[in-house]
């Protein structure tokens, strides 16, 4: 076993081993981060397809312009793509299934997209949509570091 004084991680088996903490760091982060987004996820698009006029006190005019003349589809979107897989991908990691630290790191690149699109599609900025995309943005990197250290 080589135990190194760098702060800098080696690519090499004996360098990971060194560390048995931080992959188990790495999963709680993973897991606490695509939990938090996936409740938000399951909470805004059950709101937007309970009240598919007015969710949250917002009128149609939000996406006026994009496919969706009521918040429904949005809705049913925001639910399963936002909510309900990254809860499904925490809950595999947990179980540490085989391929779910890849599928995290496409969530979070999804969730990039998403965002992206919703920035693309809607001409009113909400405070949260950067907030997402950092998310996003987060999960992906810490899926892609794991995944390129022989984590499973």
């Amino acid at each position: 076993m080589v135990v190194s004084t760098s702060i800098w991680s080696r690519n090499t088996p004996d360098a990971v081993q060194t560390r048995p903490g931080s992959w188990r760091t790495l999963r709680i982060t993973l897991v606490t981060l695509q939990l938090f987004v996936g409740v938000g996820g399951i909470s805004g698009g059950l709101e937007m397809i309970r009240h598919p006029l007015n969710p949250f006190g917002v009128t149609p005019e939000l996406i006026a312009g994009t496919p969706f003349d009521t918040y429904t589809w949005p809705g049913v979107l925001l639910l399963v793509l936002v909510g309900v897989a990254p809860c499904l991908l925490a809950i595999g990691l947990i179980a540490r299934r085989p391929g779910t630290l890849l599928l995290s790191g496409l969530f979070g690149i999804g969730l990039m997209a998403w965002i992206g699109v919703q920035w693309a599609l809607l001409q009113d900025r909400l405070w949260l949509q950067p907030v997402m995309f950092c998310m996003g943005t987060v999960i992906a990197a810490l899926a892609v570091h794991a995944v390129r250290h022989g984590e499973r």
